[in-house]
């Protein structure tokens, strides 16, 4: 039976006493505006990953943050634009619309309404646990090799060049004829790379420093860009204002249903595979000291799969009705909440406020940000994600999980590339990756169960 009422106010086990209790209330602020300064330049450069505008990014990063903080279980997620989540929204709305770049945002916000209803669904019939049957090494190779698209999609970024194909890769003579390598763009990349990692690896003695890396990089880079003469990309223009709420339009959809089907799927399950588990990471590791070694607060909400699928479900169509891309916890972002000291959700309400008075009053300052500065804050977040070393030591361990592991990596690889016609309008594509890596798992794991009935 689903309690509904204690669905909705779950909030209440942690808003009450966050904005009661001084010390909770200063935490909270504190990491709020330190999430803000980071979600702001990486919310932009995941919008450019999802082939639509930085806006739109910034659109993400606002009421779908506090949405899911208000709903879900978990104290230190934090939601908003990830790199996966961002490249399989762009992987999808280019083959919903054949290519049609016009129709990409309306695309995409008609993706996170699905995304987020699909979500709200599974929540509510209390399914949750189907998450815990997604094969771990399964994972490990798809998002290795999506972290590795992810990563080669912003090479033309940080080279200063327009998006370029596969097929024009191979002719190279003739790209760089046509389109030259802007040697400001890389060197300006490189440098804004080995700062993010100089401060972010070197100084973990101050942690506020630290997790600030992203944040001094776009600093720097459009001081630079505004104050010498740079003549790589930029944001450019970027439009004032919070975001219009209102119901999509549907009619303007004209793709394959199969094909949205699948990647509503798809972005649903991947994305709250990486929301759950930072946030199940978070809940388990053991809360922090004050100097006389007394735990600062003890037994923090427990995490709870359906209810993070609500916040989650209720975030996306947020997402959605303000019209943005789908949206899912992050990595990198909710451990920096939860090391920076965040009590509770509202440290993502804080976080809210301050992309909101940015987006009223501070875009034009973003306005010279080049761009080969956002392909790097992308390139820069995603490669900790290629685990290489961990699929080949899952491989030496155990040959039949390894095996697994690397032919989804190699498929995840493989079938983009490929873009086979599996049914008219559906196309292989990185989606394919994962359900052929769960459908090897489950082939292999029945091999095994047989050879075990005849050994016995």
């Amino acid at each position: 039976m689903i309690d509904v009422k204690t669905m909705l106010f779950n909030f209440s086990t942690w808003l009450p006493e966050a904005l009661t209790n001084k010390n909770y209330l200063t935490r909270d602020v504190i990491a709020g505006v330190t999430i803000a300064m980071i979600i702001i330049p990486q919310s932009m450069a995941y919008a450019t990953l999802a082939d639509v505008s930085p806006i739109y990014g910034l659109y993400a990063a606002l009421l779908p943050v506090a949405i899911a903080a208000f709903f879900g279980s978990s104290r230190y997620l934090a939601t908003g634009p990830v790199a996966m989540v961002c490249l399989l929204t762009s992987v999808a709305i280019s083959s919903l619309s054949l290519g049609d770049s016009s129709l990409y945002i309306a695309y995409a916000i008609i993706l996170s309404m699905t995304v987020g209803v699909f979500q709200l669904l599974l929540s509510l019939t209390k399914t949750g646990n189907i998450f815990d049957k997604i094969p771990e090494h399964v994972l490990l190779g798809f998002t290795s090799a999506a972290a590795l698209i992810i990563s080669l999609s912003q090479l033309s970024k940080v080279f200063g060049m327009p998006k370029v194909s596969i097929m024009q890769l191979l002719d190279l003579e003739k790209l760089l004829a046509t389109s030259p390598i802007n040697y400001q763009a890389l060197i300006l990349s490189v440098l804004m790379l080995l700062l993010m990692y100089i401060i972010k690896y070197k100084f973990t003695r101050y942690m506020t420093l630290s997790n600030l890396a992203v944040f001094f990089a776009v600093l720097i880079s459009i001081t630079f860009a505004s104050y010498q003469p740079y003549a790589g990309p930029v944001v450019g223009f970027i439009p004032p204002g919070l975001p219009e709420i209102k119901i999509p339009d549907y009619d303007i959809f004209a793709g394959s249903l199969p094909m949205l089907v699948i990647h509503t799927v798809i972005i649903a399950f991947v994305g709250f595979m990486e929301a759950i588990a930072i946030a199940k990471q978070l809940h388990a590791k053991k809360p922090p000291k004050d100097q006389k070694g007394v735990e600062l607060y003890k037994d923090p909400t427990p995490v709870n799969s359906n209810q993070e699928l609500l916040g989650q479900g209720l975030a996306n169509i947020t997402s959605g009705m303000s019209g943005s891309i789908p949206v899912s916890g992050s990595f990198s972002r909710s451990a920096v909440n939860e090391s920076s000291g965040a009590f509770s959700g509202l440290s993502s309400i804080i976080t809210m406020i301050v992309v909101g008075l940015t987006l009223l009053f501070a875009t034009p300052l973003l306005f010279n940000l080049p761009q080969a500065t956002l392909g790097i804050i992308v390139i820069f977040a995603v490669l900790p994600l290629i685990k290489i070393k961990e699929m080949h030591k899952l491989f030496m361990e155990n040959k039949q999980l390894g095996t697994i592991t690397w032919i989804t990596f190699a498929s995840t690889l493989i079938f983009p590339i490929l873009s086979i016609e599996i049914y008219e309008g559906v196309r292989t594509h990185i989606w394919t990756g994962i359900i052929f890596g769960f459908l090897i798992h489950i082939v292999f794991n029945k091999r095994y169960q047989n050879i075990e009935q005849e050994t016995t």
